[in-house]
């Protein structure tokens, strides 16, 4: 049986397991992370680990969450308040957010090396959900400037949010696109979304 925990051990194992889950999964990746491999460089059993986390891929997907909003709390930082809004920053944005979620070594796991099923197979479909909502109201403040200057303004906010969640999942089929194509697929394609909608606004303006 799990030993109990009082509410500061609870709080201060929860931190260590994040933690070393971070640097376990950034340097061996979430296959070759076990769950032994946790619960001793915090020094617990393993059977206590449950008490915190269903599974390593729910302590992995928390850790994701946590990299994903920092990815978009700079977005919104350098990006938001950016006037006037031109077809040159909107593809500087999605570039730039291409490029962050690309180097972090969590993220690239699961896009670009193929883990995302392993996660999709262990995980609630409520925790997952978590991950949609939360980039939907994180990117809702750069959308609506962007339809406050005429761009897509006829386009409900949520399906732009899934336009650009659509281009960052396209890493989920580098190998399909081709290794030497994928780049500049990639980057011709963020020049024709950056286009299209900076068009669709003139068009919709006149």
């Amino acid at each position: 049986m799990p030993k109990k925990f009082n509410e500061q051990e609870k709080d201060w194992i929860r931190q260590k397991l994040v933690e070393h889950g971070k640097q376990k999964f950034e340097i061996i990746g979430l296959k070759k992370t076990s769950v032994e491999d946790l619960t001793s460089a915090v020094g617990i059993a393993q059977g206590s680990f449950y008490l915190f986390f269903s599974s390593k891929e729910e302590l992995f997907y928390y850790i994701l969450l946590d990299e994903e909003k920092r990815i978009r709390q700079y977005l919104l930082e350098t990006f938001l308040n950016e006037e006037p809004v031109t077809k040159e920053k909107i593809k500087h944005f999605m570039q730039t957010a291409f490029r962050l979620l690309s180097e972090s070594p969590l993220i690239r796991q699961i896009y670009l090396e193929g883990q995302f099923e392993q996660l999709l197979r262990k995980l609630p479909p409520e925790l997952l959900e978590l991950n949609f909502s939360e980039d939907q109201d994180a990117l809702m403040p750069i959308i609506m400037n962007w339809q406050a200057a005429g761009l897509l303004h006829s386009v409900r906010p949520e399906l732009i949010v899934s336009l650009l969640r659509s281009l960052v999942l396209l890493s989920l089929h580098k190998k399909e696109i081709g290794v030497q194509l994928y780049e500049p697929t990639i980057d011709l394609l963020i020049e024709m979304i950056a286009e299209g909608m900076f068009s669709y606004g003139i068009k919709g303006s006149d």
